[in-house]
């Protein structure tokens, strides 16, 4: 027979035993990895020590984060490490037993895959069961395409968290431990897109460009801004939308405020800087002049070749792009008295009358000017004089006749380009010593602004006929 005081004797052994194989039990949850945290479809094992009624087998987790277990009831899991859920069900025990001995064992983790997409060559799910780097998810997804752009990625986490890296310093391994992902998070590998840059810069061209950089990236590539650039460019999307640029706030002072980011079909401009000066009437050479920064009424005067013999010298005037203007006596500066010699200003328009009559061509036509009246000389004739209207953005059909009489100046309104095809019910009338004759511009959408247009210039004519 079995004998009781034996039986009695070997009980501490027992309980020795068990509580070993507890503690291994422990020291294996313990050996898993502490920092993971339960998740849906995650199975886990419960045990109560000598209490195997309150254990559960192979739990999973289910959609709503919970397991049950007996007497502890539903036990939030997910989200917690095994620790954490093995204190909570001991503390929820507490109420049946004295000192429950609650350990969890993670049985099988659920595979929740990695996404890699955007310029890799089999963009996707990768199934991994720990967070792995950067390097090997791209390997894992094929590796990069050629069209890769080397430098921005984005990890997107679960919760929609951003944060940048830098794709080549992954695959270096110079951003060692750091650049990793976990499973349930996407990496976006950028792809390379072509910026196209025109105009005053070192090496006009195509360039590629990728997510991140700005119009001073594409600018340094394609050699910066070179002398003549002007200030101001523009950046022309896609979409045919445009931005104005300052390049100067861009290039010299790096301002990311002024330093737009680019996208795909971009298309920067850089313009030539535009000083233009118009130089009409009683000129050797008239017509239209770029001159160097810091150029005066006399260099505009030089550009034409001197004046006329029959030029009235002390009548000239300069008209600004403003419509504001400013009487200028040539004959003392060309003399070279003490006189006014303004500085010149893009826009400008340097007119010299003539000792003679004459009518005047204004607007976009090919020279607008002064011109000596013929005798008989009609609306088309003057056009013709000035070389015609422009072919591009001119509006002929509205084409307008100021003459002034003794009340109000009278203003005509005619047909042009009818008058052009021979229209016989279009009159060509002939003009008067001192009338104006002004092509407006497409640009100006009402006959209203056309007028104010030419109001803008007459007054200052008026002087020179």
């Amino acid at each position: 027979m079995f004998d009781a005081t034996r039986r009695h004797k070997l009980r501490p052994v027992a309980l020795l035993c068990a509580a070993a194989i507890c503690a291994l039990g422990a020291l294996a949850a313990a050996q898993q990895d502490d920092a993971y945290r339960l998740g849906v479809d995650d199975v886990i094992t419960v045990r109560v020590l000598y209490q195997p009624e309150f254990s559960v087998e192979n739990a999973t987790v289910r959609p709503d984060g919970r397991i049950n277990v007996p007497v502890a009831g539903e036990v939030e899991v997910a989200g917690r490490t095994i620790a954490e859920v093995a204190a909570t069900i001991s503390e929820a025990l507490r109420a049946e037993l004295r000192d429950p001995q609650v350990s969890v064992q993670l049985v099988r983790r659920h595979v929740e895959p990695v996404y890699v997409v955007g310029a890799v060559r089999s963009p996707g799910a990768v199934s991994v069961r720990e967070p792995v780097t950067v390097a090997e998810a791209i390997a894992l997804a094929g590796g990069l395409t050629p069209a890769a752009a080397p430098r921005f990625g984005v990890i997107i986490a679960a919760d929609g968290a951003e944060r940048r890296i830098d794709v080549q310093e992954a695959l270096t391994g110079a951003m060692g431990g750091q650049a990793t992902i976990a499973p349930g998070e996407t990496l976006v590998v950028s792809a390379q897109f072509l910026v196209s840059v025109v105009g005053r810069v070192g090496a006009p061209g195509r360039y590629p460009s990728e997510a991140g950089d700005r119009v001073a990236d594409v600018l340094a590539a394609a050699g910066g801004l070179v002398p003549g650039a002007a200030d101001v460019g523009s950046l022309v999307r896609a979409d045919g939308t445009q931005l104005d640029l300052d390049l100067a706030a861009i290039v010299e002072r790096g301002q990311v405020a002024d330093n737009p980011a680019l996208e795909p079909g971009d298309l920067v401009v850089v313009p030539e800087v535009t000083r233009r000066v118009t130089v009409v009437g009683a000129f050797d050479a008239p017509g239209r002049y770029d001159f160097d920064e810091g150029a005066r009424v006399s260099d505009a005067v030089a550009l034409a070749r001197g004046v006329a013999e029959d030029a009235r010298l002390a009548a000239a005037v300069l008209v600004r792009r403003d419509g504001s203007s400013e009487a200028v006596d040539l004959e003392a500066l060309l003399q070279g008295a003490a006189a006014d010699d303004p500085a010149l200003a893009d826009g400008d328009t340097l007119i010299l009358p003539r000792e003679v009559d004459r009518v005047a061509v204004l607007g976009t036509v090919v020279h607008p000017g002064l011109f000596a009246l013929e005798p008989g000389m009609t609306l088309m004739d003057a056009l013709a004089a000035a070389g015609g209207w422009s072919q591009d953005g001119s509006r002929p059909t509205e084409t307008i006749l100021w003459r002034r009489t003794e009340g109000e100046p009278d203003m005509v309104f005619i047909n042009a380009q009818e008058l052009l095809r021979g229209d016989a019910e279009v009159e060509n009338p002939l003009l008067a010593p001192g009338d104006i004759v002004f092509v407006p511009s497409r640009k100006e959408v009402t006959r209203d602004e056309a007028i104010r247009a030419l109001l803008g210039i007459t007054g200052v004519l008026r002087l020179l006929f």
